[in-house]
């Protein structure tokens, strides 16, 4: 044989186990993928069972503590004071429906409300308390700042806000970066 035939049968030879190295490194790689994903998958159901357990105890010994301590009784009856104090807010559901349907026809449209909340400081028995905030898009013609107290004097003009509330006063205003102005509007 000459040397040439000795050479490439080397190479062939060479190629061959690199095929197969890669073959056998291919092969390593699919099977750990996939018996991988199996063990996560696996674990995932362990730790959603065993999450399952301990939620289940634990609403198990609140239960069970609820009934050997049944607590205040289930017959509770408001004193005619109580009682008195709640009738007049029962029949405010058609008002407050005005209420808010009037708040959004004085709300402009290049404004949205982000948040409306009643007694914000959650005081029982206290007065009425509306808060009001809310975000003005920038406009090219008109300041921001005298927008929102239009929305203010609109609020504090309307029929329906001064016979629900004595006073309606901006409680804080400030501009983004983006030219949009925050608001927010107490009623009392």
């Amino acid at each position: 044989m000459s040397p040439v035939f000795r050479i490439n049968f080397r190479r062939e030879a060479f190629r061959r186990q690199r095929a197969e190295a890669r073959a056998r490194v291919v092969g390593l790689v699919v099977w750990l993928t996939y018996f991988g994903v199996i063990v996560v998958l696996l674990g995932l159901y362990v730790l959603n069972a065993v999450s399952l357990a301990h939620r289940t105890d634990q609403i198990e010994r609140h239960a069970a503590r609820q009934r050997a301590n049944p607590g205040p009784s289930t017959n509770w009856r408001p004193s005619p004071d109580e009682a008195g104090a709640v009738l007049p807010w029962l029949d405010d559901s058609g008002r407050w429906r005005d209420l808010f349907t009037r708040l959004a026809v004085l709300t402009p449209n290049d404004a949205h409300l982000t948040l409306v909340q009643w007694n914000p400081d959650d005081i029982s028995g206290g007065e009425r308390r509306l808060l009001v905030s809310g975000v003005l898009r920038p406009s090219p013609t008109n300041d921001p700042m005298a927008r929102v107290t239009g929305i203010v004097d609109a609020l504090g003009r309307d029929s329906l806000f001064t016979a629900r509330f004595h006073s309606v006063r901006l409680v804080s205003t400030r501009t983004r970066d983006d030219g949009q102005a925050e608001f927010q509007v107490e009623c009392r």
